[in-house]
């Protein structure tokens, strides 16, 4: 009942000329979205009246993903892409959907994650609704870093410096309740998002919307489908629809400017090999089925190190974690050349100064203190793979 009440009072807003509710929508979205969050969205919008929305999904992104800042200006999606545009004129929106179980045995194609530089002006949104946070949430496991609020802000400031001055009014949707991060860390990603709200942003916490666990949740206790994604989608609109309805939209551009100049992030630039070391692997993590990590391609798996010697590099601490690629391309990769108490040599790069620092990682949860590395030689694999 508020929904259709709503749906009218949005039809008489429009047709008054009120300016309180917007002509056009630009929805983006990660894989969340692509379990039926976006189209379901979508629709509603179109519902009230809204013809000009139109919606994108792309599988495995973050913030600076959507952007074309130097290491991201050529990012494509490996594991799902959907796209919902407003056709021109009169008629139903044009969809281009190329994501898992379209058909039997179907394996998305690579696509490239489309830029909000160019979506901005050819959409031309009064409101922008980002639901993006899930491929952030490795940045923040293990106490740590559960509170390290200030890694997202390299990864958020950037995306909203190109959006925020042409659109009147940008939700956020933060993600809802993933069943392997602490709630401690799920908090610092909302509280670091909402620092951005006097800014002309509106955040979501998705977590007051719907219950975990969910009905027809997924292996990896984060992504799930059917009645209860409808029930996220549904309540994300009438969150959105209360909010325009009492508060109007400003001019574009109007937002205070994000005045910051955070440190870019590292991933815009090649890491060279800072640290070397002669180490003996001590503890293996069982990497993730294939099953486990749909509907990504790509996953890590972390390995404990004895440090005998620095060779190269910087580092204190007697124990090290080394994250190598389980998965790239769909395709799990051999193990059987690690064994316990094998020597070796390694040449690392810092995890969170690499592109794979939100790729979907098992990790050791004994040891989720320490200092993440990823190996040259695995960086380089990842790289080659999303070229």
């Amino acid at each position: 009942m508020g929904a259709l009440a709503f749906g009218g009072g949005v039809a008489r807003a429009l047709a008054s000329g009120a300016g309180r509710q917007p002509q056009s929508v630009l929805i983006l979205g990660d894989s969340m979205a692509l379990c039926g969050f976006g189209e379901r969205l979508d629709a509603r919008f179109r519902d009230v009246g809204i013809r000009e929305v139109n919606t994108y999904m792309a599988c495995g992104t973050q913030p600076l993903s959507w952007t074309t800042l130097k290491s991201y200006a050529a990012a494509k999606t490996r594991c799902g892409f959907w796209k919902i545009e407003a056709k021109k004129g009169e008629g139903p929106p044009v969809s281009f959907q190329d994501t898992y179980g379209m058909t039997r045995g179907h394996r998305p194609a690579a696509h490239n994650v489309p830029k909000i530089e160019e979506l901005l002006p050819a959409t031309r949104p009064d409101v922008l609704v980002v639901q993006l946070g899930n491929n952030l949430f490795d940045l923040l496991k293990g106490k740590k870093n559960s509170r390290n609020g200030e890694v997202l802000r390299a990864y958020i400031t950037p995306f909203l410096e190109r959006a925020s001055p042409a659109v009147k009014k940008i939700y956020w949707v933060a993600p809802p309740t993933c069943g392997t991060l602490s709630k401690e860390a799920q908090d610092t990603l909302v509280e670091q998002l909402r620092t951005y709200e006097s800014k002309g942003m509106q955040v979501i916490d998705s977590r007051m919307l719907i219950t975990y666990p969910y009905r027809n949740l997924q292996p990896d206790k984060q992504h799930f489908i059917g009645a209860d994604m409808t029930v996220w989608a549904d309540k994300v609109f009438a969150f959105i629809q209360g909010d325009l309805d009492r508060s109007p939209l400003r001019a574009a551009g109007a937002a205070a400017a994000i005045d910051e100049t955070p440190p870019p992030p590292a991933a815009q630039e090649e890491p060279s090999a800072v640290l070397c070391i002669a180490c003996s692997l001590e503890s293996m993590a069982v990497p993730f089925t294939n099953r486990e990590i749909a509907p990504y391609t790509e996953s890590l798996v972390a390995f404990v190190y004895r440090v005998h010697r620095v060779l190269k590099g910087t580092f204190k601490g007697s124990h090290i974690v080394v994250l190598h690629a389980a998965h790239i391309g769909g395709k799990r990769q051999a193990m059987d050349g690690f064994f316990l108490n094998q020597s070796c040599m390694l040449r690392l790069l810092p995890l969170d100064k690499t592109p794979w620092a939100t790729l979907k990682a098992r990790d050791d949860l004994r040891f989720v203190d320490l200092e993440r590395f990823i190996c040259e030689e695995d960086h380089l694999k990842l790289l080659k793979q999303t070229l």
